[in-house]
Protein backbone atom coordinates (compact mmCIF):
# COMPACT_ATOMS: atom_id res chain seq x y z
CA UNK A 1 0.00 0.00 0.00
CA UNK A 2 1.56 3.46 -0.99
CA UNK A 3 0.87 6.27 1.32
CA UNK A 4 2.33 8.41 -0.11
CA UNK A 5 0.28 10.10 -3.10
CA UNK A 6 -1.63 12.33 -0.87
CA UNK A 7 1.52 14.27 0.04
CA UNK A 8 2.85 15.48 -3.06
CA UNK A 9 -0.05 17.65 -3.24
CA UNK A 10 -0.26 18.43 0.45
CA UNK A 11 3.27 19.36 -0.01
CA UNK A 12 2.14 21.67 -2.73
CA UNK A 13 -0.58 22.98 -1.11
CA UNK A 14 1.40 24.09 1.81
CA UNK A 15 3.84 25.69 -0.25
CA UNK A 16 1.84 27.55 -2.08
CA UNK A 17 0.09 28.69 1.13
CA UNK A 18 3.50 29.66 2.82
CA UNK A 19 4.45 31.82 -0.36
CA UNK A 20 1.35 33.40 -0.19
CA UNK A 21 1.59 34.07 3.41
CA UNK A 22 5.03 35.51 2.84
CA UNK A 23 3.98 37.98 -0.17
CA UNK A 24 1.07 39.24 2.25
CA UNK A 25 3.82 39.54 5.03
CA UNK A 26 6.08 41.44 2.69
CA UNK A 27 3.17 43.78 0.70
CA UNK A 28 1.83 45.06 4.16
CA UNK A 29 5.65 45.50 5.05
CA UNK A 30 6.30 47.59 1.78
CA UNK A 31 2.73 49.04 2.24
CA UNK A 32 1.77 50.10 6.28
CA UNK A 33 -0.97 52.19 5.01
CA UNK A 34 -2.89 48.82 4.59
CA UNK A 35 -2.93 48.25 8.12
CA UNK A 36 -4.02 51.49 8.93
CA UNK A 37 -7.26 51.96 10.42
CA UNK A 38 -9.73 53.28 7.95
CA UNK A 39 -10.83 56.11 10.81
CA UNK A 40 -9.31 58.68 8.48
CA UNK A 41 -10.96 57.69 5.26
CA UNK A 42 -14.16 57.19 6.98
CA UNK A 43 -13.86 60.58 8.58
CA UNK A 44 -13.11 62.30 5.35
CA UNK A 45 -16.27 60.41 3.48
CA UNK A 46 -18.73 61.81 6.66
CA UNK A 47 -17.36 65.33 6.50
CA UNK A 48 -18.24 65.19 2.88
CA UNK A 49 -21.54 63.86 3.74
CA UNK A 50 -22.30 66.13 6.05
CA UNK A 51 -21.48 68.73 3.54
CA UNK A 52 -23.34 67.50 1.10
CA UNK A 53 -26.61 67.28 3.50
CA UNK A 54 -25.87 71.15 4.38
CA UNK A 55 -26.01 71.88 0.65
CA UNK A 56 -28.91 69.34 0.01
CA UNK A 57 -30.23 71.58 3.27
CA UNK A 58 -30.22 74.88 1.41
CA UNK A 59 -28.73 75.87 4.62
CA UNK A 60 -25.06 75.61 3.33
CA UNK A 61 -25.83 77.93 0.13
CA UNK A 62 -24.05 81.04 -0.17
CA UNK A 63 -24.77 84.07 -3.08
CA UNK A 64 -23.01 86.88 -3.34
CA UNK A 65 -23.94 89.59 -6.46
CA UNK A 66 -21.38 92.30 -7.39
CA UNK A 67 -21.32 94.60 -10.14
CA UNK A 68 -19.67 93.43 -13.13
CA UNK A 69 -20.00 96.62 -15.16
CA UNK A 70 -21.86 97.01 -18.41
CA UNK A 71 -21.83 94.69 -21.76
CA UNK A 72 -23.46 96.43 -24.85
CA UNK A 73 -24.97 99.33 -22.49
CA UNK A 74 -26.36 96.64 -20.14
CA UNK A 75 -25.31 96.56 -16.70
CA UNK A 76 -24.23 92.77 -15.79
CA UNK A 77 -24.08 90.81 -12.15
CA UNK A 78 -21.58 89.10 -11.45
CA UNK A 79 -23.28 86.03 -9.59
CA UNK A 80 -20.99 83.82 -6.78
CA UNK A 81 -22.09 80.38 -5.35
CA UNK A 82 -20.28 79.15 -2.36
CA UNK A 83 -17.22 80.88 -3.54
CA UNK A 84 -17.87 79.71 -7.13
CA UNK A 85 -18.02 81.94 -10.22
CA UNK A 86 -21.50 81.06 -11.94
CA UNK A 87 -21.12 83.90 -14.43
CA UNK A 88 -21.90 87.22 -14.98
CA UNK A 89 -25.87 87.76 -15.97
CA UNK A 90 -27.95 90.89 -17.26
CA UNK A 91 -29.94 93.65 -14.68
CA UNK A 92 -30.24 93.06 -10.91
CA UNK A 93 -29.58 89.77 -9.27
CA UNK A 94 -31.15 88.39 -6.09
CA UNK A 95 -31.81 85.33 -3.96
CA UNK A 96 -35.25 83.65 -4.41
CA UNK A 97 -36.43 84.22 -0.69
CA UNK A 98 -39.52 82.40 0.50
CA UNK A 99 -41.79 85.34 -0.93
CA UNK A 100 -40.46 84.41 -4.25
CA UNK A 101 -38.75 86.00 -6.61
CA UNK A 102 -39.44 88.38 -9.75
CA UNK A 103 -42.51 86.08 -10.36
CA UNK A 104 -43.40 86.06 -6.84
CA UNK A 105 -43.83 81.87 -6.90
CA UNK A 106 -40.60 81.05 -4.77
CA UNK A 107 -38.45 77.73 -5.25
CA UNK A 108 -39.04 74.99 -8.14
CA UNK A 109 -40.23 71.49 -7.18
CA UNK A 110 -36.61 70.06 -6.43
CA UNK A 111 -34.71 73.71 -5.83
CA UNK A 112 -32.85 73.99 -2.82
CA UNK A 113 -31.79 77.66 -3.81
CA UNK A 114 -32.16 80.35 -6.42
CA UNK A 115 -31.34 83.49 -7.46
CA UNK A 116 -32.76 85.26 -10.34
CA UNK A 117 -31.39 88.06 -12.33
CA UNK A 118 -33.38 90.71 -13.64
CA UNK A 119 -33.16 93.35 -17.15
CA UNK A 120 -36.24 95.05 -19.20
CA UNK A 121 -38.83 92.17 -18.97
CA UNK A 122 -36.38 88.85 -19.33
CA UNK A 123 -33.37 87.39 -17.16
CA UNK A 124 -32.17 84.23 -15.94
CA UNK A 125 -32.05 81.86 -13.01
CA UNK A 126 -29.57 80.33 -11.22
CA UNK A 127 -31.30 77.30 -9.14
CA UNK A 128 -29.37 74.89 -7.38
CA UNK A 129 -31.41 71.47 -7.90
CA UNK A 130 -30.76 68.21 -5.98
CA UNK A 131 -29.19 65.16 -7.85
CA UNK A 132 -30.02 61.72 -8.40
CA UNK A 133 -26.24 60.72 -7.19
CA UNK A 134 -27.60 62.84 -3.49
CA UNK A 135 -25.42 65.68 -4.78
CA UNK A 136 -26.97 69.12 -6.50
CA UNK A 137 -26.97 70.12 -10.00
CA UNK A 138 -26.67 74.03 -10.63
CA UNK A 139 -28.28 74.71 -13.72
CA UNK A 140 -29.72 78.07 -15.40
CA UNK A 141 -33.14 78.86 -16.87
CA UNK A 142 -34.60 81.73 -18.38
CA UNK A 143 -37.47 83.98 -17.22
CA UNK A 144 -39.58 85.52 -18.99
CA UNK A 145 -42.42 88.65 -18.45
CA UNK A 146 -46.03 88.03 -18.39
CA UNK A 147 -48.27 89.55 -21.07
CA UNK A 148 -52.11 89.93 -20.76
CA UNK A 149 -52.02 86.44 -23.31
CA UNK A 150 -50.36 84.83 -21.76
CA UNK A 151 -47.81 83.78 -18.03
CA UNK A 152 -44.29 84.67 -17.49
CA UNK A 153 -42.21 82.19 -18.18
CA UNK A 154 -39.81 80.16 -16.08
CA UNK A 155 -37.87 76.90 -17.79
CA UNK A 156 -35.45 75.91 -20.44
CA UNK A 157 -33.51 74.79 -17.27
CA UNK A 158 -29.28 73.89 -18.37
CA UNK A 159 -26.84 72.13 -17.01
CA UNK A 160 -23.52 74.06 -15.59
CA UNK A 161 -21.39 71.81 -15.84
CA UNK A 162 -18.26 73.94 -15.26
CA UNK A 163 -19.22 74.41 -11.03
CA UNK A 164 -18.69 71.71 -8.78
CA UNK A 165 -19.50 72.74 -5.18
CA UNK A 166 -17.95 69.53 -3.37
Amino acid sequence: MNTHKGFAAVTVLIAIAAVALIGGGAYVATHPEVMQSDKAAETETENQAESKAEIMSGADIKWEFSDAGEKDGIPQTRVMLNGHHVGDFQGSCSEVGAEGGVDSKGLLVGELAAAQCWYAGGGDEIGVFGSEDGGVDVMVGQLGEPTAEEDGFRGNFELRTDIDLD
